[in-house]
């Protein structure tokens, strides 16, 4: 009994041993393999290149075909007026940079010097006003009366003997408005004298002192100001005018920058759409480009096969122009809805009708693949 036990492990045990040799040594081309075929064709993610403000287009820098750098300079508007924009704001930014740096300076020794030679003047022309007229002024124009109304005395003599002869024709018209001229001259010297002479005996009055008075102490005010220097609040001020010229600065910069057109990948110009000296509208595309080294397949596949792929599964793509060549790419897209579908959907053999998209992602570095060309994604199915 106890042997019988024992050849039927013995056999079991070589059973097992055989079959998991044969799993392990099986081929791969032993696998039993399913594919699924889905046809479409290839396509680029097309980017519409714009200006980000209107304009008249002075120059474009590439034609259709044309391999572009990211970064490079593809077009530009005209920019006369903004350049002009520019120099002025950096004028204004100057202008308040300079006004800035006086003030947190302070103010100059000499400007202190001239205002505080001022203030002395200003005080002295008042001590002179609240003092009254000083006797040698008074003598001095009491004097001056006295020569004045001497010689309009003699004026006026001269013009009484010239009279007659001018009656008599003795002198000519000439000569006598000459001696009549001298005559009026003289009074009205005598009258200014006599004028002055009232106003010294009167003194300054006191409209005069209440001026002088206002004008030294607005003197002594600024003269202040100077020795202090700015306050902080002129100081702030001009420190946000300056702000504020920076500002306007960097908004004209970003006016100019806006004039060019630059591209944001590497890849190749498809079509352009305005020629220079068009005038073109803000967000209208100029230029369209695409990168064809990240090209990609649109495809359909059966409804019936939509539970067998998934995103990110591998895929191998045939194509007409070069047979026997397998592309690599990935599934990065399944639709969730079906793209085209028949009219009614009443039986099991119109529901197999329902077709669904797909988009295989593929690298394509010496570009052999081109947009519009067919395809044929073919996606393996291990068992």
């Amino acid at each position: 009994m106890k042997k019988l036990l024992v050849w039927t492990l013995a056999f079991f045990c070589s059973l097992t041993l055989t079959y998991a040799a044969q799993t392990l040594t099986t081929k791969p081309s032993q696998i039993n393999v399913a594919a699924i075929k889905a046809s479409g064709n290839f396509e680029v993610d097309e980017i519409g290149l714009s200006f980000k403000m209107g304009g008249r287009l002075l120059d474009r820098a590439c034609n259709e075909g044309d391999v572009i750098n990211a970064g490079q300079q593809i077009g530009r508007l005209e920019d006369a007026e903004v350049q002009e924009e520019v120099g002025l704001r950096e004028a204004e930014l100057e202008i308040a940079s300079a006004a800035l740096s006086e003030l947190e300076a302070g103010y100059r020794v000499e400007d202190i010097a001239q205002a505080e030679a001022v203030v002395q003047r200003l005080k002295a022309q008042l001590s002179e006003l609240q003092a009254g007229t000083r006797t040698e002024e008074i003598a001095a124009a009491k004097a001056q009366v006295k020569t004045a109304r001497a010689d309009a005395a003699k004026a006026a003599n001269d013009f009484a003997r010239q009279s007659k002869l001018h009656e008599k024709e003795a002198i000519s018209d000439r000569e006598f408005e000459i001696v009549v001229a001298n005559r009026d001259m003289t009074a009205s010297r005598l009258a200014e004298a006599e004028a002055h002479l009232k106003l010294a005996k009167e003194g300054p009055r006191q409209e005069q002192i209440t001026a002088a008075s206002f004008a030294l102490a607005e003197a002594e005010t600024r003269l202040n100001l100077l020795k202090n220097g700015p306050r902080k609040e002129t100081i702030a001020q001009a420190r946000g005018r300056l702000h504020q010229a920076e500002r306007a600065l960097a908004l004209a910069k970003v006016h100019l920058e806006n004039t060019l057109l630059k591209s944001p990948i590497n890849g190749r110009v498809l079509t352009h759409n305005a020629h220079p000296g068009e005038y073109v509208a803000l967000g209208t595309p100029v230029i369209t480009v695409a990168n064809l080294e990240k090209i990609w397949l649109r495809a359909f596949i059966n409804e019936t096969e939509i539970g067998l792929v998934k995103i990110g599964q591998e895929v191998n793509v045939l194509t007409d122009s070069f047979p026997g060549k397998e592309f690599k790419g990935k599934i990065s897209f399944i639709s969730s809805e079906p793209e085209f579908t028949p009219k009614t959907i009443q039986t099991t053999k119109e529901r197999v009708k329902l077709m669904y998209r797909i988009k295989v992602d593929m690298v394509n570095p010496d570009q052999e693949l081109k947009p519009g060309m067919p395809g044929d994604a073919v996606i393996y199915l291990v068992n």
